[in-house]
C-alpha cells in the first residue's frame, strides 16, 4: 500500500484537446487537495511549427500559479524536429528530478511513454488509454511489463486492453473517465421554437465524421424542423463543410465559431438543446461531459464512451445514442432528446455529469489506483546520457526537417 502524497504528470508541450486539458486540470485539482504535484514538460522557446496557435501546457497551468511544481526544459527546433530518442532523453533528464517512488501519469505521446518506461523501477507508471484507437493499444502491448496500472476511459477500451495485453494483471486495469471541472449552473431563459444544436470538436471526416452534420441538418430541414447549429472548432474539413451547407441552402442555419475559450464554449452549450456527436470512434468525449454539465442534452453515436451511458437511469431525459452514419436514426434521437421538457432535460443532464464526470469523482478513483500500486521503487541509478554521435545526428536531422518545413 502506497502513501498517497505525491503524483506527477508527464506531457508534450501543447494543448491538443481533451487529454491535455484534463492533465492540466487534474494536476491543479490534486494540488488543491494538498498533494505534492509535479508536471513534467518542455517550454518552447519559439512557437513550434506543429502548434498551430494552440496553448502550451504551461499556459494552462498558469491559471493557478505556483500550485503545481513544474519540471521543464527549454526546447526549440532541435526538440520538435529531432529524433524520438532525443526527445525521450530530454524527458528522462526531467523525470529523474522527481522524488523516487512518485507515481507518474502519462500523456498520449509515444515518446513520453518510452522515456518513462525506461525509469519504471524508480517511478510507478499509470498509463492512460484515452481512446478506442490503435495507437493506445500498441502502447499497452509495448509497455505493459513496465506499467503498474492501466487506466481506460471507457468500458470498450478496457475490454480491448484486456484482449491486447492479456499478460497484464487484470486487477490493475481500471475504467475511469477523465474528469472535468463542473461550471456553475447557468439559467437558460431562452425559449423559442428553433431547435438549438451544437457541435464541439475537430472538424474532420477522419474519426469525427463531421460531414454527417450536413446530412443531419438537411433531413431536419426536409422535415420542416426549424433549427440553428453552432459549430465550435476547426480542422481540415471546415471549408468543405461550409461549401456543403451552402450547396444545401442551409448556410443561414449554421454558424462557424472556430476554437473558443472553455468559458465561451460553456455559455453556448448552456444555450443549446442538443449537442450532436457523429464520431466513428472516441475514448470518452470531453465535449459530451461539458455539454451535460451545462444542462445540454446529447445525441451521439454508439461508440466508446458514449455507449457506456446509453442505459444510465438519467439518460432517458438527456442522452440518446444512434448508429454511426445512420442519418435518420440520428435525427430521430435528436428529436427525442429535444422533446423532453427543457427543465427536466437540463436537470437530468447536470445530475448525470455530477455523478459520473466531476473532477472530484475522477480524482477519487485515481487515488484508489495509486493506493493499489504494489511495486517497490528503487534508486534512479546513473546519469541520464545521450551519446555525442546520436546527439549530432538528431541535431542534423532537425535542421533538415526544419528547412523542409520552411520551404513548404
Amino acid at each position: 500500500m502506497n502513501e498517497v502524497q505525491r503524483i506527477a504528470f508527464v506531457c508534450h508541450p501543447y494543448h491538443r484537446g481533451g487529454v491535455t486539458r484534463w492533465m492540466a486540470d487534474a494536476a491543479i485539482a490534486f494540488a488543491e487537495k494538498r498533494m505534492d504535484v509535479y508536471f513534467v514538460t518542455v517550454e518552447p522557446v519559439t512557437e513550434f511549427h506543429s502548434a498551430k496557435g494552440r496553448e502550451t501546457l504551461l499556459h494552462l497551468l498558469s491559471r493557478e500559479p505556483n500550485i503545481v511544481r513544474i519540471l521543464k526544459a527549454k526546447a526549440g527546433h532541435e526538440f520538435e524536429f529531432g529524433t524520438a530518442e532525443y526527445r525521450a532523453y530530454i524527458y528522462r533528464k526531467l523525470l529523474v528530478q522527481l522524488p523516487i517512488g512518485t507515481p507518474v501519469i502519462l500523456s498520449d505521446d509515444a515518446v513520453v511513454w518510452a522515456a518513462t518506461a525506461s525509469l519504471y523501477t524508480s517511478y510507478p507508471i499509470i498509463g492512460v488509454l484515452h481512446a478506442d484507437e490503435e495507437q493506445y493499444y500498441e502502447l499497452a502491448e509495448k509497455y505493459y511489463k513496465q506499467a503498474s496500472s492501466l487506466v481506460c476511459v471507457s468500458s470498450r477500451v478496457n475490454k480491448t486492453a484486456h484482449e491486447r495485453a492479456p499478460q497484464f494483471d487484470a486487477g490493475h486495469i481500471y475504467t475511469i473517465p477523465c474528469g472535468i471541472n463542473l461550471p456553475p449552473v447557468a439559467e437558460n431563459s431562452k425559449s423559442n421554437n428553433v431547435l438549438q444544436l451544437a457541435y464541439v470538436g475537430r472538424l474532420s471526416d477522419y474519426q469525427k465524421r463531421t460531414g454527417d452534420l450536413v446530412d443531419i441538418c438537411a433531413l431536419l430541414a426536409k422535415n420542416n424542423t426549424p433549427f440553428h447549429l453552432r459549430i465550435i472548432g476547426d480542422g481540415e474539413a471546415k471549408v468543405l463543410l461550409e461549401n456543403r451547407f451552402r450547396a444545401e441552402g442551409l448556410d443561414h442555419c449554421v454558424t462557424f465559431y472556430g476554437w473558443l475559450s472553455q468559458d465561451q464554449v460553456g455559455i453556448y452549450l448552456s444555450e443549446s438543446d442538443v449537442l450532436i456527436l457523429t464520431s466513428d470512434f472516441e475514448g470518452m468525449p470531453i465535449a459530451m461531459m461539458e455539454a451535460l454539465a451545462t444542462g445540454c442534452g446529447v445525441a451521439g453515436t454508439r461508440v466508446s464512451g458514449i455507449e457506456d451511458y446509453e442505459h444510465h437511469p438519467l439518460a432517458a431525459d438527456c442522452l440518446s445514442v444512434f448508429t454511426v452514419g445512420a442519418i435518420e436514426d440520428a435525427v430521430n434521437k435528436i428529436n427525442m432528446v429535444a422533446a423532453v421538457p427543457k427543465e427536466r432535460r437540463r436537470w437530468a443532464a447536470r445530475k448525470l455529469a455530477e455523478s459520473e464526470f466531476s473532477m472530484e469523482v475522477c480524482l477519487g478513483k485515481y487515488l484508489e489506483v495509486i493506493e493499489a500500486i504494489q511495486v517497490t521503487p528503487i534508486s534512479a541509478g546513473g546519469e541520464i546520457r545521450l551519446s555525442p554521435l546520436k546527439l549530432l545526428y538528431s541535431n542534423l536531422l532537425s535542421l533538415v526537417r526544419k528547412m523542409k518545413v520552411g520551404m513548404k
